[in-house]
C-alpha cells in the first residue's frame, strides 16, 4: 500500500511539474508575441538557459518582412561584439595550449611594432588587448572594414543611409588583409596613423573599449598556433560544441534561414567586414545558447572546452574593478556576458552569477527610437519567467 501510495504521489508531482512548465511556457510566449506586435523590432529570437540545457527558445517577428518569412529560433543571423566572446575562450585555449601567456608583449608577435607615442617606453600586453586598456582608439578609419557588396547597385536610400550612419563612403573601402587594416592605423608608417590613435593615459590604466583589440588578438592566435583564426574557433569551440548553424560572414551562410538586417526600417545589403573576429559570427540561439550553457557550466567549476582555472581568469575582473572586464567578457558585480551592435543587429547575451541562468536577445533591427527600451522589456520577461 506505501508502495502505491508513493508511487500515486510521485506520478502527480510530474505531472503537475509537466503541467506549470506547460503554462509557463504559454504565458511566456504571449507576453513576448505581444512585444513583438508592438515594438519596432522586426524579428528576434530569445533563448533562457542554465549550466544544463536550453530552457526555452523561440523565435519572433519577420527574418524578412517583405517576404513575410517569421523569425524562428533557427533562423541565424551576425551577433556583432557577442563575437569578442570568442575570442576570449580561443585566446584562453591557445595559453592553455603553451602556445602564448597573456602578459606577453604584443610586439612579439607582430611583424610591425605598436607603441603608444605617448608613452614610448610603455609595454602592451595580450590582457590589456583582452581588457580594452590598451591604450589604442577604433580612429576615424574604423568604418572602412565595412565591405559592403555591390554598392553603387544598392537603392540610393540605402546607400544614403550606410553612408551617413555606419560606412561613410562605404564605396570607397577596399578589401585588404586584416593585418594591414591594423598596420595603417597603428603602425607609425601606417597611412592612416594619426597620434589621436592612441589615449593620453598609460596602458594599463585606462579602460577604453576597442573593436581592434580583438582583431590584433585573433591575429596573434593566428601566429602562434598556425591555423586562421576562424579555423582555430571551429576546431575548438563550434564543432566540439556541435553549433552546426554557425560560421562568420563570409564564409556564406550555412543555412537558408538567415536574417535579413534592418536599419531604422531599411533592409541592409549583404556585407563583410575585415576585422570579423571583433563582430561578424553568424548563429542562432540554439547553437549560442548551448555555448552560453557551456561558459555557465565552465563558471560553476566544470571543465569542458576549457579547464576550470582558464574559466576562472577568463570570467574574473582584470587589471582593475572598475574595468569590469574579464577577458573579452563583460563582468558586472551580478552577470557576466556581452552585447552588440552593428548595422541592422542588436544582441544580448549575458548570465546571472548567482543563480547561473543565461538570458539570449538577437534582433535583426537597430537605429529605432525605442529599441533600447523594447530590448530592455523583453529581457526583463525572459528574468521574471525564469526565477518563477
Amino acid at each position: 500500500m506505501k508502495l502505491l501510495i508513493w508511487t500515486f504521489l510521485l506520478f502527480t508531482n510530474i505531472l503537475i511539474a509537466q503541467t506549470n512548465e506547460k503554462f509557463q511556457t504559454e504565458s511566456l510566449t504571449k507576453e513576448l508575441t505581444e512585444l513583438s506586435n508592438k515594438n519596432s523590432i522586426v524579428g528576434f529570437s530569445v533563448a533562457i538557459v542554465n549550466r544544463d540545457s536550453i530552457l526555452f527558445a523561440k523565435g519572433f517577428g519577420y527574418s524578412d518582412k517583405e517576404k513575410k518569412i517569421l523569425y524562428t529560433k533557427n533562423t541565424v543571423q551576425p551577433i556583432a561584439s557577442i563575437s569578442k566572446t570568442l575570442a576570449g575562450v580561443a585566446l584562453m585555449k591557445a595559453q592553455e595550449m603553451g602556445k602564448l601567456n597573456l602578459d606577453d608583449d604584443i610586439n612579439i608577435y607582430l611583424p610591425f611594432k605598436i607603441v603608444n607615442p605617448y608613452f614610448p617606453n610603455s609595454k602592451i600586453t595580450i590582457r590589456n588587448l583582452a581588457t580594452h586598456s590598451s591604450g589604442l582608439k577604433d580612429s576615424q578609419n574604423y568604418s572602412k572594414t565595412m565591405i559592403v557588396k555591390d554598392f553603387c547597385s544598392l537603392p540610393k536610400k540605402t546607400r544614403k543611409y550606410l553612408s551617413n550612419n555606419w560606412c561613410r563612403k562605404c564605396e570607397d573601402n577596399k578589401d585588404i588583409p586584416m593585418i594591414d587594416f591594423i598596420e595603417n592605423i597603428y603602425s607609425s608608417q601606417g597611412d592612416w596613423y594619426k597620434k589621436r590613435n592612441f589615449l593620453k593615459e598609460p596602458t594599463g590604466t585606462k579602460y577604453h573599449y576597442t573593436n581592434n583589440n580583438t582583431t590584433i588578438t585573433a591575429y596573434i592566435i593566428e601566429q602562434v598556433t598556425g591555423e586562421n583564426y576562424n579555423n582555430f574557433i571551429e576546431k575548438h569551440i563550434t564543432q566540439p560544441l556541435n553549433m552546426t548553424s554557425s560560421n562568420w560572414v563570409f564564409e556564406g551562410s550555412i543555412s537558408e534561414n538567415i536574417s535579413t538586417l534592418y536599419a531604422n526600417d531599411i533592409p541592409m545589403p549583404e556585407m563583410n567586414d575585415i576585422t570579423y573576429p571583433d563582430g561578424s559570427f553568424v548563429t542562432n540561439v540554439v547553437d549560442f545558447g548551448n555555448y552560453l550553457s557551456t561558459m555557465i557550466n565552465g563558471y560553476s567549476g566544470k571543465n569542458n572546452i576549457l579547464n576550470s582555472e582558464s574559466y576562472n581568469v577568463m570570467m574574473s575582473q582584470q587589471i582593475n574593478p572598475e574595468f569590469e572586464s574579464g577577458i573579452f567578457w563583460e563582468v558586472y558585480s551580478k552577470s557576466i556576458g556581452h552585447s552588440g551592435e552593428h548595422a541592422g543587429t542588436s544582441t544580448y547575451a549575458y548570465f546571472d552569477k548567482e543563480n547561473l541562468v543565461g538570458y539570449i536577445l538577437f534582433g535583426n533591427t537597430t537605429d529605432t527610437k525605442e529599441l533600447q527600451k523594447e530590448e530592455i522589456e523583453i529581457i526583463r520577461v525572459l528574468k521574471k519567467y525564469s526565477t518563477e
